[in-house]
């Protein structure tokens, strides 16, 4: 691999570029010649007073406007951010290098494995948590498996970012909506590389395989890691994509 590269990092639902958490620095090390943006989606993060469009195209919109545009990028999205990724693909292609999704879904797999239901049941018990460091712990505990010192030590800093950066409940909703609509379209004429998590209590693994069979994709799984395999194995995800460059030539 030669040259710099320029990405597109997009979180999920009710996430935001705070949440890359370790991941983001430990990118910029693997790959100091390369650009990395980190978009929020519209109504999460800095846009948390906005409300997210329910719709597909403003909010493919809403993340182009935070980038620049220039050059071809390689989009790399986590669970919504996925879905939004290819999206953005097949309506801007000429924008777009190559798509990495983890831990994502399309209509194509059902509603429940796209959201598991005892997430759903979880995240709907979380909006009755008042204190703010608890809320986190329980997030963590959901979408990770950090050991129990590394979420008490976390969960007091996101804590305090949840406060800054406050979540709007009819967000959520926007965004579970959103999610529902985007389809699995024509394979893309770019590389696409899908990453999963074996022990994923939100999406379910089977999601991701589905993806990756209908369009006869390279599927990687990590065994032992959860929904938010950015927390749970950062070094391995950067393992699977400096593999995954050098091979198509990125």
């Amino acid at each position: 691999m030669s040259g710099s590269r320029e990405w597109v990092l997009i979180r999920g639902i009710v996430s935001e570029e705070f949440h890359w958490w370790d991941f983001l620095p430990e990118m910029k090390t693997r790959f100091p010649q390369d650009l990395l943006h980190t978009p929020d989606i519209i109504g999460n993060g800095k846009f948390f007073k906005k409300t997210t469009p329910w719709r597909v195209k403003p909010n493919i919109e809403g993340l182009r406007s935070q980038v620049p545009t220039d050059n071809k990028k390689i989009l790399f999205g986590f669970s919504l951010g996925g879905m939004l990724s290819l999206e953005w693909a097949h309506t801007y292609p000429e924008e777009v290098r190559a798509v990495v999704l983890v831990n994502s879904s399309l209509n194509n797999s059902p509603f429940y494995r796209r959201m598991t239901p005892g997430a759903f049941l979880n995240i709907a018990k979380l909006a009755a948590v008042k204190d703010h460091v608890v809320k986190e712990e329980r997030v963590l505990k959901m979408t990770s498996f950090l050991p129990e010192e590394r979420i008490k030590s976390m969960a007091p800093v996101w804590g305090e970012r949840s406060q800054k950066y406050p979540l709007r409940p009819t967000n959520f909703l926007w965004q579970l909506a959103l999610a529902s609509q985007i389809p699995q379209r024509e394979k893309p004429k770019i590389p696409v590389l899908v990453l999963s998590s074996g022990k994923d209590k939100v999406v379910h693994p089977s999601c991701s395989e589905r993806i990756a069979k209908k369009w006869d994709l390279p599927l990687i799984t990590h065994p032992e890691a959860g929904h938010d395999l950015f927390l749970d194995d950062p070094h391995w995800i950067l393992n699977q994509l400096q593999n995954w460059l050098e091979k198509e030539k990125i």
